[in-house]
């Protein structure tokens, strides 16, 4: 089924990073019935609030990009929190969308349900070929659980449930808070505190040199409308870089550059480095002609610019 330019389209977390880029994408593509209720307007948690959304508003595509995340720290921290959360939201809009007949939905998922592989670039045929990894095994077991809930629904019913897995992303829409961003908006954070007190030295854990694949959130905007806009899919979909990953250490250069931070970076090797490589091959989406519009350094001054907007 092709989506059409007046049909009902709701994004799910539509005001989170990637939910935000997808609206702004559809918008700009003539999309002109586009839901994206902010939290207060709709809790994904509330079965009773999302089945009524579905009864008014009756949305025929349905893109789920909503997640319950945060730093390290943050995770480590509240497991259970993170586990119930997700697992609540996504399983309210999943079960909805089959009830309420929704033609298509994606199922935004994370790169987190891969195990750990350092050989090579991780393919959608590694998904449950291993147990991911301990750490941010809360987040990845509700993530797991929304793919196979996708399949299952597909295998039962015929519902034209899908999934992206997109690597680490970033954006205009990022959250700046310490205790929730993710690495890019953390280190911009911190790397222009550092600059704007002078700082002599800049710290981060560990030796700099797991690589991860970073991509801007326009970029996986544009995958997830291509992916919608197809008349057919299913399973898994990576949504990659197709850089080969980016060191920690190459990162933080890149960040130190478009900040423009003078100091020293600095590596507490007392801290430890976390999974070593985490890069995924996206040739299935590549193979319907999708390719990021956006390098690494322009995506990250970019979001600098509006990080410097908002801290005035």
């Amino acid at each position: 089924m092709i989506m059409g330019h007046n049909d009902a389209i709701f994004i799910a977390g539509g005001h989170g990073v990637a939910g935000s880029a997808i609206r702004r994408r559809l918008l700009s593509k003539g999309y002109s019935n586009v839901l994206s209720p902010t939290h207060k307007e709709l809790d994904l948690s509330s079965q009773d609030e999302v089945e009524s959304f579905f009864k008014e508003y009756k949305p025929k595509y349905v893109l789920y990009t909503a997640a319950k995340m945060g730093s390290i720290t943050y995770r480590n921290s509240h497991p259970a929190e993170l586990l119930l959360e997700n697992l609540l939201m996504q399983t309210n809009v999943i079960r909805c969308a089959h009830r309420f007949d929704v033609e298509k939905l994606l199922f935004m998922s994370s790169d987190f349900i891969y195990p750990e592989i350092q050989d090579r670039a991780m393919t959608e045929d590694d998904f449950l070929s291993g147990l991911p990894s301990k750490r941010d095994f809360p987040y990845s077991l509700a993530k797991i659980t929304g793919v196979k809930l996708c399949d299952y629904y597909r295998e039962e019913y015929g519902n034209q449930f899908f999934t992206v897995v997109p690597c680490a992303f970033f954006g205009t829409d990022s959250s700046f808070d310490l205790e929730r961003a993710n690495v890019v908006a953390s280190m911009i954070h911190r790397m222009h505190d550092a600059k704007t007190t002078n700082a002599a030295e800049f710290t981060l854990w560990g030796t700099g040199k797991p690589v991860k694949e970073f991509l801007f959130s326009d970029d996986v905007a544009s995958a997830c409308v291509l992916l919608m806009e197809q008349e057919s899919v299913e399973g898994l979909y990576n949504i990659g870089s197709g850089s080969g990953g980016t060191s920690i250490r190459e990162l933080a250069d890149i960040i130190k550059n478009v900040v423009d931070y003078k100091g020293q970076i600095v590596y507490d090797l007392s801290k430890p480095d976390g999974i070593m490589r985490r890069v995924t091959n996206s040739s299935r989406l590549r193979a319907l002609g999708w390719k990021p519009e956006y390098d690494l350094e322009t995506a990250v001054r970019i979001t600098y610019e509006h990080f410097q907007k908002q801290v005035g």
